[in-house]
């Protein structure tokens, strides 16, 4: 029997051995709650930023230990595993509501009918989960710590809002299949009452009225849903609605209306993890989502997102997967998959059909039939499908599945791939570098006491590493880890210009593929794509290194010069496909700074190899 019990659904609580726990600090409930939605353990420096934002340093992590010690003592049990960097609860000792809603909702989608069946077992694991939601995510709780804290809270309680009200859908659906239509109605007013705004809620109440023989209730269900709609969203219902209405309106007197369930299921989503850190990216995220028809016209099929290594690409995609307005704009799914040089195409094309298509890929083990029931499953839905990565065009093609109303949205490092991809060269969207104020912005909340400490030396790091997300992230964590140590920042600062602390230091673990086991180096990443290179063109690329940043920028004359070659062009053009080089104005090149370090590295290592083989 767990020895610890922790309710997440309506107010936060604590209970051991059926007692309820008494914690004295309100924000000790809330790191719980973080704690135990958490995947993995959570540092000290993470925790600190993110519920005393406003103390500095020494003063937050003393709070972090102090509101620790408050949980620990309120409990006679070794419950929370604290280390000198890290914090998470014991799994083997907690039992958390939030875990046990999950569960059931895991063992309900591990069934072998279709997702949109709903068989008996399925009820009873609902009613269990339904017991489990008391009220929504920390219902009544708005700390507002941090505008971090305050927008992991708000994604927590609406996915969590979202899957209870597709169990009161299913068990509506379900009890108005049997005929009883009370019950059905009574679940429907819960799904209804959770968004009074869902016209499949209202469309539920409309049939099941009719079909239990009260047909003015039902025409009263659906002018209740035309004027919420004119209050909240000056709209008026849509044509399936109105065709319901008038289908029930004209209904004889003396007939039975029949109830059917043949209303789409909720939408099904596969979505990329949602980065912990975003910043400085509204205004790109703005003019994807106007390409995604949202605040214009214009739906483009195709978007392709480039730019340098470290850029962010996969980042902006991930926040893209998550943002409501799309959701809204693609209501029958998003569907993600990152793919890399090396990706499992089956693998990837089989998680879409299970989510797709009625008991999942079965035994189809060709990924062109796949593709082929994808296409004609999405051939009329309004789905965003995104693919994370792409190294070659060919894998992209078993990914071509959706119809006229659909989007397709890529990431791509390689720019002879971006201009295959695209269909034409509007459709290309060049990802840029963060502003300076972006990029300060980013660096304060990874180190805060530098930015404050020196704000001028913080400057002219963020400008020295020209603006790449990449390399403002591990920089900033690294000047962390030496302020929490006490030690002095000056060294440490010439060693990120220099880019050996840089290089050498491991990536975030939201900045590469989530099928590596081991967090890469820096250097590691910026390899995938100087490794695919040939050696003279590798060897060409590494003596760019010679040239200063700030930024390095060159003509086919120096290049000429640097290569000892009479024409630079063929390798200037594979180094530009490849995302290493940047044509700007005036027939000149351009080299990001951290590739320029990473240039000087391989370079290093050639001159060893060199005079260790002479």
């Amino acid at each position: 029997m767990d020895s610890v019990r922790i309710f997440l659904f309506g107010s936060p609580r604590i209970e051991h051995q059926g007692k309820p726990v008494s914690v004295e600090r309100r924000k000790a409930l809330f790191l719980v709650a973080y704690l135990a939605m958490a995947e993995q353990r959570q540092s000290r420096e993470a925790l600190t930023s993110l519920f005393w934002p406003e103390l500095d340093h020494v003063h937050a992590r003393s709070a972090l230990r102090s509101t620790l010690h408050s949980l620990t003592r309120a409990v006679p049990l070794p419950w929370i595993d604290t280390d000198a960097v890290s914090v998470a609860l014991k799994r083997d000792m907690v039992w958390v509501d939030v875990d046990a809603f999950i569960g059931l909702l895991v063992q309900r989608g591990a069934h072998s009918h279709a997702r949109s069946t709903v068989c008996a077992e399925c009820v009873k694991l609902n009613q269990q989960a339904i017991e489990l939601y008391q009220a929504d995510f920390l219902a009544g709780y708005n700390p507002s710590y941090s505008g971090e804290f305050d927008n992991w809270q708000r994604t927590q309680r609406q996915w969590l809002r979202w899957e209870f009200m597709d169990i009161q859908r299913q068990m509506s659906e379900y009890y108005g299949g049997k005929g009883e239509y009370d019950l059905a109605i009574r679940y429907a007013q819960q799904w209804l009452s959770m968004d009074p705004l869902d016209e499949n809620a209202h469309r539920q109440l409309m049939r099941l009225h009719a079909a239990n023989g009260q047909r003015t209730y039902a025409l009263r269900q659906f002018e209740q849903c035309v004027k919420i709609l004119d209050e909240e969203l000056a709209t008026p219902p849509d044509a399936e609605t109105r065709l319901l209405y008038e289908s029930i309106q004209n209904q004889p007197g003396a007939a039975k209306f029949k109830f059917n369930t043949a209303e789409q299921p909720a939408a099904v989503s596969i979505l990329p993890p949602l980065p912990p850190l975003i910043t400085g990216r509204n205004k790109e995220l703005e003019e994807i989502k106007r390409r995604l028809g949202i605040g214009s016209v214009e739906l483009r099929a195709v978007t392709v997102i480039q730019g340098w290594p470290g850029v962010g690409k996969s980042t902006l995609l991930a926040k893209l997967a998550h943002d409501p307005e799309v959701a809204g704009q693609f209501p029958d799914g998003i569907f993600w998959a990152s793919l890399g040089e090396s990706p499992d195409i089956y693998g990837e094309i089989s998680a879409w059909a299970d989510a797709l298509l009625p008991g999942g890929p079965g035994r189809i083990q060709n990924p062109d039939e796949l593709r082929a029931q994808l296409t004609a499953v999405l051939r009329d839905r309004r789905s965003l499908l995104l693919l994370d990565d792409v190294w070659q065009i060919e894998h992209v093609q078993p990914f071509r599945v959706g119809g006229q109303h659909c989007a397709l949205v890529i990431t791509s490092r390689l720019n002879d791939v971006s201009i295959e991809l695209a269909p034409t060269a509007g459709d290309i969207y060049r990802l840029p570098v963060l502003s300076e104020e972006a990029g300060l912005d980013l660096l304060g909340k990874l180190a805060p006491q530098m930015l404050q400490k020196d704000p001028r030396a913080a400057r002219e790091l963020v400008h020295d590493l020209e603006g790449l997300p990449l390399a403002i992230h591990v920089a900033g964590r690294l000047l962390q880890n030496e302020a929490r140590l006490g030690w002095g920042l000056r060294e440490l600062l010439a060693e990120l210009r220099s880019g050996a602390a840089l290089l050498n230091a491991p990536a975030p673990s939201d900045m590469h593929a989530a099928r590596q086991a081991a967090s890469p180096t820096v250097a590691a990443l910026l390899r995938r794509s100087t490794d695919l290179l040939d050696e003279e063109t590798r060897r060409k690329f590494a003596c760019l290194g010679l040239f200063v940043p700030k930024p390095a920028t060159f003509d086919l004359q120096a290049m000429a010069v640097a290569w000892g070659v009479d024409d630079p062009r063929p390798a200037a053009r594979l180094l530009v496909n490849r995302g290493l080089l940047e044509p700007v104005s005036g027939g000149r090149f351009q080299m990001h700074a951290l590739l320029v370090m990473h240039a000087r590295s391989l370079l290093d290592q050639m001159s060893d190899g060199d005079t260790r083989t002479s």
